[in-house]
């Protein structure tokens, strides 16, 4: 009981529920830390509904209701905060997990990231007044205790909101480690302990299990009457894609469970803050649109009679317009080739955990580079003194540039793909990216020997192709799209599908970065070699005028 005497509980009420629970929370927390409790509602035209009455048991502590009005309710709540600057901000969650960019809903995870105080979000499954009489004969709390100031603030609100209880610091060791993860556990939760306000009050408890939830649903199923939960600090995929570990032990437990996390000011946090900010810049697409932007990937992945003919005519064109050395002529070919919508395809399997997807979407792929190998192969073998040109050279070099171009252009390409209103910058993205053009190259130069050139242009598709299915999944995830992780299957096809696009994409990058480096290696030895070269026949030939050199590389004897 180390608050000071003007701590301060918003309890952000949205209907009768809500106002039975918080209070019962709320209540006894501001007795013990002697501050107050402001109950919240936020009303169209600031008025209170006829069930919001405060039990006149709880007038003590409790104030008048504040009545709000905003855009959004999530939005007016968190300008009060912001206005008003409580200690604690309690809410009320109905205990749905989802996946996601929303992990509580749209209202509370804006008021859970940015609001600039503590938070507790109180989750009860059953009936509001069974609760209310559980909080006033508390007799067992237990609080799981991972580490940091998350789980600080969990074990002092427990020990706070009830002097009769036993509460329980709770480690969960891994129980095919044996006696000596458990030891471990001990000595870690030992410290977590101390750094208690109240550590003569708390019972350690090391609970061996398979994983830390089924550990935690272990040591709550018999007996404890509230679970008092740490927020955790997953990544933004783990985040998106899985939930956090809060989100699982509400979903695997019947107790009723607050769930808090507190304000984080350091650069950690508001770094965090600005990176959630910009996640929710795009709109999260709704089932329905998922559904159908699915169906239609699905579809397009398929590579029938339609795809194979614009193929070979693709390929036909860029083929010819490498020759001609025209840009325009190859312009052409990147409109009319149909692969990106199989490399979109792949994006969307592997975020969607979908094998039947994958699998056909880089058959597809695949057909389509053989149909375009042999149409340029076919072409370079027929055509009369065929050369290479500015154009075919300018696709055997790739760079780090190359890979970043091709990032944007994948992300740009799936989320035209994914909003109908934003296809028509489909045909740019067709431009800005070249899929086509780099096979054809191959193609060419293996007819003129040139295995060289042709490793080069294999090298700029791969890098398109590999950027372009990581920058279309990671922009899926981020409108909404996720595996189901009730389906083993689909975890497995996901993760594999990351594992493999994030190699390859590392390696691909790891190895533009050397090709780089030599690069800019190189052209310091000519700068240097022409200088040295110039001052020389300054001094030995003044007259002499430099008209073209070069330089030629001597093997050791």
């Amino acid at each position: 009981m180390t608050a000071p005497s003007d701590y301060e509980i918003l309890a952000a009420i949205g209907d009768h529920k809500h106002l039975q629970v918080l209070l019962a929370v709320a209540a006894p927390l501001a007795r013990a830390r002697k501050g107050r409790v402001v109950p919240l509602y936020v009303s169209s035209d600031q008025s209170l509904p006829d069930w919001f009455v405060i039990p006149e048991e709880l007038t003590d502590v409790v104030g008048p209701p504040q009545t709000i009005s905003g855009p959004t309710v999530g939005a007016a709540a968190l300008d009060y905060v912001d206005q008003h600057k409580p200690d604690l901000l309690l809410l009320f969650w109905r205990g749905k997990p989802s996946r996601g960019r929303y992990l509580l809903g749209r209202t509370l995870d804006p008021l859970i990231q940015y609001a600039h105080c503590d938070v507790a979000v109180v989750r009860v499954k059953g009936d509001a007044g069974e609760f209310v009489q559980r909080m006033a004969d508390l007799r067992h709390i237990t609080v799981p205790v991972g580490g940091g100031p998350n789980a600080q603030l969990a074990l002092d609100l427990a020990l706070d909101l009830s002097e009769q209880a036993e509460v329980t610091a709770l480690r969960v060791a891994q129980a095919s480690l044996g006696a000596a993860a458990a030891e471990a556990q001990h000595q870690i939760l030992a410290g977590a302990i101390q750094q208690a306000h109240a550590p003569k009050r708390l019972v350690a408890r090391i609970e061996p299990a398979a994983g830390v939830v089924q550990g935690i649903r272990q040591a709550t199923e018999n007996d404890c009457d509230l679970l008092f939960v740490g927020a955790t600090r997953d990544s933004l995929v783990d985040r998106l894609l899985f939930g956090n570990l809060p989100q699982q032990i509400v979903s695997a437990v019947a107790t009723p469970t607050i769930i808090v996390r507190r304000h984080d000011a350091s650069p950690a946090g508001v770094w965090r803050r600005m990176v959630w900010r910009v996640v929710n810049l795009l709109p999260q697409l709704t089932n329905a649109e998922r559904s159908t932007i699915y169906r239609r990937g699905r579809s397009n992945a398929r590579g029938d009679a339609d795809f194979y003919l614009l193929m070979v005519l693709a390929a036909g064109i860029a083929s010819l317009g490498l020759l001609l050395n025209s840009p325009a002529v190859i312009i052409g070919a990147m409109l009319v080739a149909p692969l990106m919508s199989a490399l979109i395809g792949a994006g969307l399997a592997i975020v969607q955990g979908d094998g039947w997807l994958l699998r056909t979407s880089l058959r597809t792929v695949l057909l389509g580079v053989i149909v375009v190998l042999l149409v340029s192969v076919t072409i370079g073998l027929l055509v009369p003194g065929s050369r290479l040109t500015a154009e075919m050279l300018s696709r055997s070099t790739p760079s780090l540039l190359d890979l970043f171009v091709a990032l944007i252009s994948g992300a740009a390409a799936a989320y035209a793909h994914a909003r109908r209103d934003a296809a028509s910058a489909l045909p740019g993205v067709a431009i800005a990216v070249a899929l086509v053009p780099p096979m054809s190259t191959v193609g060419l130069a293996l007819t003129e020997g040139r295995f060289d050139i042709a490793l080069g242009a294999l090298l700029l598709f791969l890098v398109n192709l590999a950027a372009i299915v990581s920058a279309a999944s990671l922009t899926f995830l981020w409108i909404g799209f996720h595996p189901d992780t009730g389906q083993e299957k689909r975890v497995r096809v996901f993760r594999g599908g990351v594992l493999v696009t994030v190699i390859l994409l590392l390696a691909i990058t790891a190895l533009l970065a050397v090709l780089a480096v030599r690069s800019i290696r190189a052209s310091q030895h000519h700068h240097v070699a022409e200088r040295v070269l110039i001052e020389q026949l300054d001094t030995l030939l003044p007259d002499a005028r430099e008209a073209a050199w070069s330089i030629a590389e001597t093997a050791e004897a």
